[in-house]
């Protein structure tokens, strides 16, 4: 008896533990306090690295940070500011060195899912630091693990819908970086292949 007893109590401590570990795993305060003083203060170096600092490091961190799964059971303060915060790293954090600002950017983006709000508002930032930092991104694509890159690609060209604009940049892309990146074109052009057009928004994984 004493022994199911412990292991109920013990049972317990870690379910608590790994949910508030889903739950907390960015200082929110933090992420908050130092994105008020970049958007309502003088923009200095110091208050950019303080916000890039605090934004989430990986998707997960990213996800448990601004996503939400019911209404009724989610605070909806960080997910009414993932907007705001993911326009702020693109718009406002312009001092930082590009290649810790790519390793970032990057780095979040490894393993996403697309959805609708913040996954959304992500990947449009994400395609537009493609095309301003092209040639440290592609860089800081190709130091990644192969498995890593896939994963980077089929967050970045996942899409549920066909979409001209995708298509005119994938092309693009392609043939400006073959020469310099086949390697990273050859797996890039695979997770087109399959993510573009290739994914469900909310609607489940069936095909319609």
């Amino acid at each position: 008896m004493k022994n199911r007893t412990l292991f109920a109590i013990i049972f317990v401590v870690l379910a608590s533990f790994a949910s508030k570990s889903q739950t907390f795993l960015v200082d929110t305060a933090k992420l908050n306090s130092s994105f008020r003083e970049l958007v309502d203060k003088p923009n200095t170096i110091e208050r950019q690295k303080a916000f890039f600092d605090a934004f989430p490091n990986t998707w997960i961190e990213f996800v448990t940070t601004y996503q939400y799964v019911s209404k009724k059971d989610y605070d909806l303060t960080m997910y009414r500011l993932a907007q705001k915060q993911v326009e702020a790293l693109g718009g406002r954090v312009t001092l930082i060195n590009d290649s810790l600002y790519c390793r970032k950017i990057v780095n979040v983006a490894i393993g996403g899912l697309l959805d609708a709000d913040a996954p959304n508002y992500y990947k449009n930032l994400l395609h537009k630091v493609m095309w301003n930092k092209m040639d440290v991104m592609l860089y800081t694509i190709s130091q990644l693990r192969k498995g890593h890159q896939m994963q980077f690609w089929q967050f970045y060209w996942s899409s549920n819908v066909k979409s001209k604009p995708l298509e005119t940049e994938f092309f693009r892309l392609s043939k400006l970086n073959i020469d310099s990146y086949p390697e990273e074109m050859k797996i890039m052009k695979i997770a087109y292949d399959y993510f573009y057009d290739g994914v469900n928004i909310d609607g489940g994984y069936l095909k319609e």
